[in-house]
């Protein structure tokens, strides 16, 4: 009897993971084909209000006289912000909650026009809209997310950095979400 209930547990368990993983993937992008574009398209959706920037604006933004009325949130984790990020990006906690996220980022944004981005566009969409109203109360000037993340800077070949300096690599996510990247032999888990 004890063998059967240890049984039925870790199957519901597996099933219960499987549905996670699947449906975390699922409600990330709404049709087939698997692209950035399709994705977009998705996120556009989910998160009503949060306005989006492409990957050139920012750059022209980021290089340009005002660049430094910019504040760029990278919304991933370490290990993925270790091995690259968009030059002068600040890593956020993807879990961060509302009040430790104004307190270390509220008087940084204010007057600042602050972009969100993370590997396409779910995690860093879900903190710009969690935290855009209280942002904007506190004087930041406009809040956007980076139309298709880090992968679609890392496919136009945009600069990106780690903590050695200047580099083309780039942290898949995991090879589902690998598939989206243009050049497989620059995806690294950790930095070189």
């Amino acid at each position: 009897m004890t063998s059967r209930f240890y049984s039925k547990t870790i199957l519901v368990t597996l099933l219960f993971a499987f549905l996670a993983i699947t449906g975390t993937r699922d409600t990330v992008h709404a049709k087939p084909p698997f692209t950035l574009e399709n994705i977009q398209k998705g996120l556009l959706t989910r998160y009503r209000g949060v306005q989006h920037m492409g990957v050139a604006a920012l750059q022209k933004a980021l290089t340009g006289p005002d660049k430094n009325n910019y504040l760029v949130l990278d919304v991933r984790e370490k290990d993925e912000y270790a091995v690259s990020h968009i030059p002068g990006a600040r890593r956020v906690d993807p879990g961060i909650w509302h009040g430790p996220f104004m307190n270390r980022f509220g008087k940084l944004a204010k007057g600042k026009t602050v972009i969100f981005y993370c590997s396409v566009g779910e995690r860093s969409s879900k903190l710009a809209k969690y935290v855009q109203d209280a942002l904007k109360k506190n004087g930041t000037s406009k809040i956007y997310n980076l139309r298709g993340g880090i992968f679609a800077w890392h496919n136009e070949k945009r600069p990106l950095v780690s903590g050695k300096g200047p580099t083309d690599l780039v942290h898949p996510y995991d090879s589902y979400w690998g598939q989206l990247l243009k050049r497989a032999d620059k995806l690294r888990y950790s930095p070189d």
